[in-house]
């Protein structure tokens, strides 16, 4: 049986690190108690033996128990998989345990809140920096000159590389772009049902910050309906995705686009999610969660230059017979 090829790296903007095309998400069902921490780790193994260089959690994900789940998996891992060949990401400034299900989560951004975050990330995942070191959720009337003083002088002291914003906001993307210098990456949700986000995205390119793709599968509303729900793991993403406020909304215009996708014949409907984001010269990295080895395997096998253009003209003709006559 051939051995499977690496994932290919991308530049991050202009940061100078490059990173894997596909980056493993930290988060979700796979940082839960209830997920044998064993198998968590068969995952993030796998996932570096086919080259994945770029991790992404964030200190309250999983009710707090997927950060330092990552540290331990990866320190047992850095003996062949050193410190310095990975791009390590985490984030600050949410104090709930969960992912907003309930549309509603408690931040904290202050200075002394944030310091205190990213201390204990470093502690967490036994690391003496963070590469990327992420403000979950800001606001533009957040981003204050104290905050921003603050987090210079972590940066000077060796806490982090890379500032970003995890966010969902136009506006706050559109501040990014509009401050060239202030921010290095910034983690959106981007995938075939959000094709709105690319003015945005090309933005954030041109000036200099690397974008991360969150979403990529929507929720996985771009994949087939499964018939049953035989895992603990499914049942809770199931959940997720009817619970979410940010989930329901991509659900309300799924449907014709997961029919398109599921015309490309090409690649599995998963893989072609990827490929249109991946096709995107903006985006450094597609982010994806999961609890499954087989459907890490898939992703990382996506050929990106395997949708061809008619299919993706496809793709955006369903967006734009999914949009509203006001959108």
């Amino acid at each position: 049986m051939p051995t499977p090829s690496p994932v290919a790296l991308r530049p991050l903007g202009r940061s100078g690190l490059q990173v894997s095309q596909v980056a493993l998400g930290c988060s979700g069902f796979w940082g839960h108690r209830r997920f044998a921490e064993d198998q968590a780790e068969r995952i993030v193994r796998y996932a570096l033996e086919r080259g994945v260089n770029l991790f992404d959690t964030g200190h309250n994900y999983a009710a707090f128990n997927a950060e330092p789940r990552l540290g331990r998996i990866l320190q047992r891992a850095f003996a062949a998989h050193p410190r310095d060949g990975l791009v390590i990401s985490s984030k600050a400034g949410t104090l709930t345990g969960q992912a907003g299900v309930s549309g509603a989560e408690h931040r904290d951004f202050s200075p002394e809140a944030i310091e205190r975050s990213c201390a204990a990330s470093l502690r967490n995942l036994h690391c003496d920096h963070l590469d990327i070191f992420q403000l979950h959720g800001i606001g533009v009337p957040q981003i204050t000159d104290e905050l921003l003083s603050a987090l210079a002088r972590m940066r000077r002291n060796g806490m982090f590389r890379l500032l970003g914003i995890n966010t969902h906001t136009a506006g706050t993307m559109q501040f990014m772009a509009a401050h060239p210098g202030m921010f290095d990456v910034a983690l959106i949700d981007y995938n075939a049902l959000q094709q709105d986000r690319e003015p945005l995205i090309a933005a954030m390119h041109a000036a200099g910050i690397g974008v991360l793709a969150g979403t990529v599968l929507a929720q996985g509303h771009l994949l087939p309906a499964r018939p049953r729900v035989p895992h603990l793991a499914d049942a809770w993403y199931l959940a997720r995705a009817w619970l979410k406020p940010s989930s329901r909304e991509l659900m309300r215009s799924a449907r014709t686009m997961q029919r398109a996708v599921a015309t490309v014949r090409s690649q599995t409907p998963a893989q072609t999610a990827f490929a249109y984001v991946l096709q995107n010269p903006a985006i450094a990295s597609g982010v994806l969660g999961t609890t499954r080895i087989g459907n890490l395997a898939q992703v990382l096998d996506t050929r990106v230059d395997a949708l061809q253009a008619d299919e993706r003209a496809r793709l955006v003709a369903a967006f734009q017979s999914g949009r509203s006559p006001s959108q």
